[in-house]
């Protein structure tokens, strides 16, 4: 939800207004995707005397670059250097883990494999997403045929022959799958239909679409 004072010569009450969204899609690292915004107004009763809007504003810019600092700072302290984690990663110990809620262990630090995700293939209705510190993989569905449906991960040996692991979407209470440890190894991502509610009982999945190895 965003809204903003608006600044006015006139000295009736300020304004406030905002744009509220309906979400549509959450994921694992938490961007959406907005439709319908709905823009509301409403008028604040107290009044504000003109000469106490410069203050206003130099204190809301102050708030607003100790915030900014702030989350730069979180984010340093969450995730380690690149070149621990390619030498290290989290290994076994984040299979079947969830990238949005678990809390990894890489060398000396620990974090959310989440906060430095990127997409490193992509399928129709699903996406490999990958995180270099970690060293994990794991499936995020981007669209679907109808609601029986999911994304899961496979994991593979080095050479891509042997398929190792499979993680799916199906415990994660989002749109992605849980993780595959992917280091020295290899992944790919699939999006999956049930074709009846009896194959969604039994987890009987028919895949549909998969990314490439990565």
């Amino acid at each position: 939800m965003l809204g903003s004072y608006l600044d006015s010569d006139e000295k009736s009450s300020p304004v406030f207004c905002g744009v509220s969204t309906i979400e549509w899609w959450r994921t694992e690292s938490s961007p959406t995707v907005l439709k319908h915004p709905i823009v509301w107004r409403s008028t604040i009763l107290r009044s504000r005397k003109p000469a106490d809007r410069p203050v206003f504003r130099q204190l809301r810019r102050v708030r607003l670059g100790l915030v900014a600092v702030l989350t730069v700072v979180a984010a340093t302290l969450a995730v380690p250097g690149s070149a621990s984690a390619d030498s290290v990663g989290c290994g076994s110990p984040c299979d079947n883990k969830d990238p949005q809620t678990y809390n990894a262990v890489v060398g000396s630090g620990s974090g959310g494999c989440y906060q430095d995700a990127r997409t490193v293939a992509s399928a129709t209705y699903v996406e490999l997403r990958y995180s270099p510190w970690c060293r994990t993989a794991w499936g995020r569905q981007t669209g679907s045929i109808g609601w029986l449906s999911g994304v899961l991960v496979q994991s593979f040996n080095s050479s891509g022959t042997t398929l190792r692991a499979s993680y799916d979407s199906r415990t994660t209470g989002g749109s992605w799958s849980r993780m595959a440890n992917d280091k020295n190894l290899l992944a790919r991502a699939c999006f999956y239909q049930y074709d009846t509610e009896n194959d969604y009982y039994n987890d009987r999945k028919r895949i549909v679409y998969c990314t490439s190895k990565y």
